[in-house]
């Protein structure tokens, strides 16, 4: 315990330390016209935020203390100054938001901002690809090459920069690197570091070793998505698939099931049921009598409670708890006039809904009750063979919980990146959206904190993978699925070695 308060110190140091230099060395985003506030108007809204979120959010101690939260909010205040912007004030508050590292609490800029920032921003024209934590430039005429540094700023300082302004689960970054792929390093750049038209950037050939220093010019956020367009065209990066759930079959031996998502609504959207497919998945998986099963979450953000547990009911044949607890801070909530439930309707719902499935307890907690949750009844034709999980910081909140319960409870291979979502578990299901009232930024506040019954964990990360994988640069535009192919390969040497053995 006494090493991960240490962490947390050394976090909250650094947290200090980079909101110190914000006002020192970002821009003063002066080309975008923003709108200025009075002090007394920022320090409303800075209020109003660091309130509600004490008030509201249950998880907001699980990874650090309130003395700790409350020593970042001291220390944040000191930068409100008046006159300032509201992007400027965005990137003075984010880290009280990314400070409880839940990736369901989120803050967001508001919808005229977005505009402004969309429609004047200079944007860096560079697509990038994060690969072991090293950013790499996907499109011309900087393509294969890693940045170094951009306006006399090294790279780790603008990650550390961009990564205190948006929460992680716990001390988990993979899912930070991941939100900076593709057009993300650019939109967050423009966002917390700065806004030029001209540009010099440092780049390293990664066979060679050369440093080289360019010269480039901003561009157009209309002009950045078309080149990343061009990127997907001149190359083979492996995308989406269109589909929220896919069945294959390598041949009869190995069947390869995967999930973009856990939500009803993403399946409804394509007059698929997920349970349903489910169930008649794992009707061909038995006909075909596959031995291994491939799963694949790389790109799975969760969905709708309870599926994750429905899948988890085909792999298991022992009785499992899923949560210790899951916990609320309030049956009502004092600032609703500013969030999506401002209706008296609307607020009373909610209340209502609340204390329909939750209860005071004696330690004055306010806990689910009991019978309200239920595990998904284990199912006759359980997949006995090899399960192989393919996870990446992408694998989030419904999709992470399964990953945990795989890990916890089976022998399922982990291949991949760890997962983005924390082990032991999440503070999310019902969410107030927080409309601050001078500035508009909009912040998402998860009420619920989900706590899995679990032990072999690591406090405050994710699952994390048996073999970590990621694909070197030249597999990843020329479409090369590294991880998939590395759980291919391990099925084939275990065939390989058990046809040896029983030869023998």
């Amino acid at each position: 315990m006494n090493k991960v308060l240490t962490i947390i110190s050394l976090l909250l140091l650094f947290s200090c330390k980079q909101n110190k230099n914000i006002t020192k060395e970002t821009s003063s985003f002066q080309n975008l016209e923003l709108k200025h506030l009075s002090i007394s108007e920022l320090n409303s809204d800075f209020d109003l935020l660091v309130s509600s979120l004490k008030e509201a959010h249950t998880g907001l101690y699980w990874y650090s203390t309130e003395k700790q939260f409350d020593s970042l909010v001291s220390v944040t205040r000191t930068l409100l100054k008046d006159n300032l912007n509201t992007l400027q004030f965005y990137n003075i508050v984010s880290p009280i938001v990314a400070f409880s590292k839940e990736d369901h609490c989120d803050v967001s800029l508001s919808d005229e901002l977005n505009k402004i920032l969309t429609e004047k921003g200079f944007f860096l024209p560079l697509i990038v690809t994060n690969l072991n934590q090293k950013p790499l430039i996907l499109n011309q005429p900087y393509k294969g090459l890693e940045l170094i540094a951009i306006n006399g700023i090294k790279i780790e300082e603008i990650y550390h920069r961009i990564f205190n302004t948006f929460a992680a689960d716990g001390f988990i970054i993979s899912s930070k690197y991941r939100y900076l792929d593709l057009t993300g390093f650019s939109r967050e750049y423009a966002k917390v570091i700065d806004q030029q038209e001209e540009n010099t950037i440092i780049t390293k050939d990664l066979s060679t070793g050369k440093v080289e220093t360019h010269k480039l010019k901003s561009v157009s956020y209309k002009k950045l998505r078309e080149h990343m367009a061009q990127v997907f065209n001149e190359n083979k990066i492996k995308e989406e698939i269109d589909e929220p759930a896919q069945l294959k079959f390598q041949n009869n031996n190995t069947a390869i099931l995967t999930f973009t998502t856990f939500g009803n609504s993403d399946f409804e959207e394509y007059n698929m049921n997920f349970k349903k497919f489910v169930d008649s998945s794992f009707v061909e998986i038995t006909e075909r009598e596959s031995k291994n099963l491939i799963i694949d979450l790389r790109d799975n953000g969760g969905g709708s409670e309870g599926n994750e547990d429905y899948l988890f009911s085909y792999l298991t044949e022992k009785p499992y708890t899923k949560y210790k607890h899951v916990e609320l801070s309030k049956f009502s909530f004092s600032f609703l006039d500013f969030t999506d439930y401002s209706s008296i309707e609307d607020r009373e719902e909610l209340e209502n809904e609340l204390r329909a499935e939750n209860k005071m307890v004696e330690n004055g907690k306010i806990y689910r009750k009991e019978g309200l949750y239920i595990p998904e009844a284990l199912k006759s034709n359980t997949f006995k063979g090899q399960v192989y999980i393919l996870t990446s910081g992408w694998t989030y909140s419904g999709g992470a919980e399964f990953s945990t319960l795989m890990k916890e409870h089976t022998k399922a291979i982990f291949i991949g990146e760890e997962t983005g979502g924390g082990y032991y578990g999440n503070t999310s299901g019902t969410s107030l959206e927080l409309t601050l009232p001078n500035t508009k930024l909009k912040i998402d506040i998860p009420i619920l904190k989900f706590v899995l019954e679990v032990q072999k964990g690591k406090f405050g990360r994710g699952v994390i993978p048996d073999y970590e994988i990621q694909p070197t640069f030249e597999e990843c535009i020329n479409g090369y699925d590294a991880e998939l192919e590395y759980a291919k390969r391990i099925i084939e040497e275990r065939k390989t070695s058990y046809n040896s053995v029983y030869k023998k």
